[in-house]
């Protein structure tokens, strides 16, 4: 078995006290706390959002000091393969809702080695900081000098050199510009490759004068009864390494849907004007695997390697052979924001695209609507070259666009400013709402399959397409006739299913391992005795807390902000009806109790 199954540092690993960070960066005030009430919660995300909803009014400012942020892994942490995920909640500077956000990477393992559950993040600090957790050594540092440097990994080096060596159980979580200088869609960077990507957490940390956390855990667990744990492990492992459920994550990473999602028409084209990219070939996963991939690498405690890593080489001076190769990473909604939706058809140019986006820390999935917002509202004049300060904007012009990334992150002139302000506040200065593709005041996913796609995004309580798999209903039901209130109902009962898969916290690529019974036979093998009936309930509640948290910041579900782009796609169910969409949402709008926008 691993090494963290060692007899150095032993704690019980089953049966202990939740243990919190309280961090006041106002008041540089730390504490770790045991909390007893907070136990039955699980972890993951029902911690985070218990933890969350008694602590943040709903009401208060996204970038102000009483925003607070909640980081947490989950129970199977650094304990079972592909448990690698932490979640992040905060309110949202984007939409003014719940924020919630996933990454993996070694994050959630070194929190967990290094003996906590969850940290809290409040206040706000004087000057940049960085947070150093090094097991029991908690601490708040000077981060004045990186500061809006140019590339997040130029931080990530700094602090690798900086902060004391220690055993690989170490993780750098930190922004980019994008997050110091406040673009409501910036992210977190950990460990290079992965990121807390949507709604704008990077902000959050900006707003906060917060640039990183490092985190390293040398401690090590046991639990009660291990020869069950081992019997567990060893059959989530060999399910994981001899099935074929993993077999395409590894292979082609979620890129090898590209050429799938477009043979049915279902990829969003050149700002989903269509759903069919005519040089699909060029940017495919197979391109990608064929001619750009370096190398495939892995989050800690998991054995896939889902990760696939592309090396890019760019012109460095005007002499011949003068080049810059730099490793870029790549995946399905990489590929669509910056090829299919911008007419990117060359896989070089979709990576200098996700290069420079990932070095100043921009969720490429908002910045590479917005960009397509701003091609179709320069095209029909809405926006002038004065506006642009000459660049032409023009879907495939993969040079422009570089320049646009660039003058956003500088915040160049009003315009700049405003794309940094994320879709909503474009329409609301520019107009052009018929082509803003926007869902909960963001960019959707790129999956047009049909209705249940878009009233997945709707109803998600973080408006992305992995609260429900409102894409996988549609894709489910090619051929079979769809009525709201079932795929309302169908949807509403999987994303609670994965409140308690983001609580373990499991990755979602192994769902389908990680079903009812494998969860609870690997909750008791740590000592954690839960039932079916217990896990429901605990995920049923925490749906209601995040509901009532999110209708009390104001949060009504408006149909009117949808693109009527959307209904002129041709779906492989066809044209979306707005009567199916209306009739599904004014259900649910019921059985929340979140109210329509009467707008």
């Amino acid at each position: 078995m691993r090494s963290f199954l060692s007899a150095r540092n032993l704690r019980n690993g089953g049966s202990r006290r939740m243990k919190i960070i309280d961090i006041d960066l106002t008041n540089r005030k730390i504490k770790a706390t045991d909390d007893e009430k907070l136990d039955k919660y699980l972890g993951g995300v029902i911690l985070a959002t218990e933890i969350f909803t008694k602590n943040c009014s709903p009401t208060i400012d996204p970038l102000s000091k009483e925003n607070i942020i909640v980081i947490a892994n989950g129970p199977l942490t650094a304990a079972f393969p592909t448990a690698s995920k932490a979640v992040a909640m905060f309110k949202s500077p984007l939409n003014n809702e719940l924020g919630e956000s996933y990454a993996g990477g070694r994050m959630a393992s070194a929190l967990r080695f290094a003996g906590y559950d969850a940290i809290i993040i409040r206040g706000k600090a004087t000057h940049p900081v960085y947070l150093a957790i090094h097991d029991d050594s908690i601490t708040v540092k000077n981060a004045e000098l990186l500061w809006n440097l140019r590339s997040v990994f130029a931080v990530g080096r700094i602090l690798r050199d900086a902060e004391p060596q220690g055993p690989g159980r170490r993780s750098f979580i930190r922004t980019g510009r994008a997050g110091d200088r406040l673009v409501k869609y910036a992210n977190v960077n950990v460990d290079n490759y992965r990121h807390f990507g949507r709604l704008g957490l990077g902000a959050v940390f900006g707003s906060k004068n917060l640039k990183a956390l490092v985190i390293e855990g040398t401690k090590d667990f046991v639990f009660p009864d291990m020869k069950a744990y081992k019997k567990v492990y060893r059959e989530i492992y060999n399910h994981l390494n001899n099935s074929d459920d993993m077999d395409k994550y590894h292979i082609l990473g979620t890129a090898a849907g590209i050429k799938s999602i477009n043979a049915m028409g279902a990829l969003p084209t050149r700002n989903f004007s269509s759903g069919k990219f005519e040089h699909i070939d060029n940017i495919s996963g197979e391109y990608f695997a064929d001619n750009l991939l370096l190398r495939k690498i892995a989050c800690s405690q998991c054995p896939v390697g889902c990760i696939h890593v592309a090396y890019l080489r760019v012109p460095y001076k005007k002499e011949e052979y003068d080049v810059e190769t730099t490793f870029v990473p790549y995946d399905y909604e990489l590929i669509y924001a910056f090829g299919s939706n911008l007419g990117i058809k060359s896989g070089s140019d979709v990576l200098r695209l996700i290069e420079i986006a990932d070095r100043n820390g921009f969720d490429i999935i908002s910045l590479g609507g917005i960009l397509a917002w701003a091609t179709d509202a320069f095209q029909e004049g809405l926006i002038s070259a004065t506006d642009t300060m000459g660049v032409n904007l023009e879907f495939g012009d993969t040079i422009n666009y570089l320049t646009a990334v660039n003058l956003i992150i500088r915040r160049a002139n009003g315009f700049y400013h405003t794309l940094g302000e994320g879709i909503d506040a474009c329409v609301e200065k520019y107009g052009g709402k018929q082509y803003a593709v926007r869902i909960g005041g963001q960019t959707p996913a790129g999956y047009m399959t049909g209705p249940a796609s878009i009233i997945g995004h709707i109803i998600g309580q973080r408006h992305s397409h992995l609260c429900n798999a409102g894409y996988s209903y549609d894709q489910k039901a090619f051929g079979k006739e769809m009525k709201p209130t079932e795929v309302v109902d169908s949807l509403v009962e999987e994303e609670k299913w994965r409140l308690i898969l983001n609580s373990l916290v499991v990755c979602l690529f192994a769902r389908k391992v990680f079903n009812i019974e494998r969860t609870l036979s690997s909750l008791n093998s740590i000592g954690k005795n839960y039932t079916e009936e217990l896990l429901l309930k605990l995920a049923e509640d925490a749906y209601q807390k995040k509901n009532q948290w999110k209708k009390d910041a104001g949060q009504k579900f408006s149909l009117e902000k949808l693109a009527e782009r959307l209904f002129r796609f041709k779906t492989p169910h066809g044209f979306i009806k707005k009567e199916f969409i209306h009739e599904a949402i004014d259900y649910y709008s019921k059985i929340s109790n979140i109210p329509l926008d009467s707008k």
